[in-house]
């Protein structure tokens, strides 16, 4: 066949169904394979018994699953399907069909796509249409139009139950230019989207649909100067009409509206709003220092992106230091976050966080992490006085230490591993009112050693697990040790592997029950394709306190795999 009858018949395949997002270069088209398929199938039997006065789940479960891939001239094609005694479900997740053939530096995007042009602007949303991008040189253009939203109609049911929420279809398009490299460069993304108010019929008036039309125009940055000093920065300015269906208005508006009025009109219900955000320092190998700024206004909205926090401006310093020839690395951050830009809200609520991370390595054998925060949350008076709302006033930090330590020790015959962590975490409330209900603390330790003994491939485990947990009166604890023991057999085509733990929980210093789990596993490989795996579980929970009663529950699952 020729090239030009393979790129046909690769064309019409991807026509005649449905396919998932992929990219691939066409001047490599002739060097894929036509046709190829893997993938993987297995199948699970369980067996399931308990005492349990309402089990949680059925004695007797089997499924049978597939992940076929398939493809075409290097075009991939996933499928998935799934058998049981329960359900019966085969998926092909090609509903969102995408595919980007590019050839040197011009791309084709046709179908369902994710473009993450700019935070503001276009930020990953998918768009099912197409789209160009050319990037000769240090010159970039991208464009892309089509549908955002497809039109979710009203339903429900005779019970008068709403099924689901009704949504109009949207179409936008979106435009970038840009110039520059990937530390020096500037781009221009501008996204036009609007809904479509005939796409739907009679939506009850209780759910506020309104089409709406939204025009964002966004500029970034991005310069590195004497490779340290860095800089970049976007601006973002967005009109918002909340429905396209009032009337339109007389009024100029700003600059932005003026410049792009015949993009999209100013309507009586068309809002204004920007964004902004900002990173500026200097980053070498052994120091950097970097300042970082946000501000989005309430009212910013973009159909672009899913979600993204608005009234809110932040800003936070992050240092970092490596010391003893970066053995050893000190970094922290420290920034604060406030709501209520306008002062139109009844209260300001600020958040203010502070932390340190120190990492040392003094040795490849040893490595020290730990970490400290804190992080506060506080009221300050809006259009109301804080003293009016004394009752409801919020004033918390929350802090948090943690240490982590790790051991390797390789020999000859014997390869050990020994990690401890420590974990602290503490609320404290300063509003009397509310502190016996929310403030507690948490504490947790665990410590684990690993050991191999290289020439008859026998691994072993131990490790001990301590919690703490206590919230106004009440404690909680629950402490307990956990062993395994594996080996491998027949030049790793068997393994073999045991696993015990055994937990004592305990209330208000009272011991309130024991928990011990008994698990055995063998895998045989006979072949490269085939995979056998045994698993029995065992778990007995002894309940001392009243009202709760003791109960046993054993699983024995059977599973076959083949790799194709």
């Amino acid at each position: 066949m020729s090239r030009n009858g393979r790129f046909n018949l690769a064309l019409l395949f991807l026509i005649a169904v449905n396919s998932h997002a992929f990219s691939q270069d066409l001047s490599s088209l002739s060097e894929q394979d036509p046709f190829r398929i893997s993938g993987t199938l297995t199948a699970k039997l369980q067996l399931y018994n308990t005492d349990r006065d309402n089990p949680s789940r059925s004695p007797f479960m089997w499924y049978l699953q597939g992940s076929p891939v398939i493809t075409v001239y290097g075009i991939v094609l996933p499928f998935s399907f799934r058998l049981s005694e329960q359900q019966r479900d085969f998926r092909q997740p090609f509903n969102q069909f995408g595919v980007s053939p590019y050839y040197k530096w011009a791309k084709l995007h046709l179908g369902y796509r994710s473009h993450n042009w700019s935070t503001y602007a276009l930020a990953g949303h998918s768009i099912t249409g197409v789209g160009l991008e050319l990037t000769p040189g240090k010159f970039q253009v991208g464009f892309a139009t089509g549908r955002l939203l497809k039109p979710v109609r009203y339903l429900e049911n005779p019970e008068n139950i709403k099924l689901q929420t009704p949504a109009y279809k949207r179409t936008g398009m979106a435009l970038r230019l840009g110039y520059g490299s990937s530390s020096n460069n500037l781009s221009l993304v501008i996204l036009k989207a609007k809904d479509d108010s005939t796409s739907l019929g009679a939506v009850p008036t209780e759910y506020r649909l309104t089409p709406d039309e939204n025009l964002v125009v966004s500029f970034q940055t991005k310069q590195t100067i004497a490779k340290k000093f860095l800089f970049e920065a976007e601006v973002a300015q967005s009109l918002y009409t909340k429905d396209i269906r009032t009337a339109v208005s007389d009024s100029t508006g700003d600059v932005m509206a003026k410049i792009f009025s015949s993009l999209i009109e100013n309507h009586e219900s068309t809002t204004s709003s920007n964004a902004v955000r900002a990173s500026a320092g200097y980053q070498s190998d052994l120091f950097s220092l970097m300042m970082r700024y946000q501000r989005v206004e309430p009212d910013f909205r973009s159909m672009g992106a899913y979600y993204f926090a608005t009234d809110l401006s932040n800003i936070t310093i992050e240092p970092s230091l490596k010391l003893m020839q970066k053995k050893l690395t000190l970094a922290g951050s420290v920034g604060t976050q406030v709501d209520n830009l306008r002062n139109d809200k009844n209260l300001r609520t600020r958040r203010t966080i502070t932390s340190a991370r120190v990492n040392f390595v003094p040795v490849p054998q040893y490595n020290l992490s730990a970490f400290w925060s804190n992080y506060g949350l506080a009221q300050e008076s809006g259009l109301l006085s804080i003293d009016t709302l004394r009752q409801s006033e919020v004033a918390q930090a929350t802090s948090q230490i943690g240490v982590t330590q790790s051991l390797n020790l390789t020999g000859e015959k014997l390869a050990h591993n020994l990690m401890a962590n420590f974990n602290y975490q503490k609320l404290n409330d300063r509003n009397e009112n509310t502190s016996q209900y929310s403030e507690f603390s948490t504490k947790i330790l665990s410590a684990n050693y690993f050991i191999t003994y290289i020439p008859f491939n026998i691994n072993g485990s131990a490790a001990f697990l301590y919690t703490h947990f206590a919230q106004d009166t009440v404690t909680t604890v629950a402490y307990g040790p956990s062993a395994g023991l594996g080996k491998s057999f027949l030049k790793n085509k068997l393994n073999a592997s045991v696993y015990l733990s055994f937990i004592t929980n305990r209330v208000q210093d009272e011991d309130t029950g024991t928990t011990g789990i008994y698990s055995l596993q063998l895998g045989y490989k006979p072949f490269r394709n085939h995979r056998f795996a045994l698993k029995y579980n065992y778990s007995k929970n002894n309940r001392l306190s009243t009202g709760s009663n003791s109960y046993y529950e054993s699983k024995l699952d059977f599973d076959y795999t083949y790799t194709f």
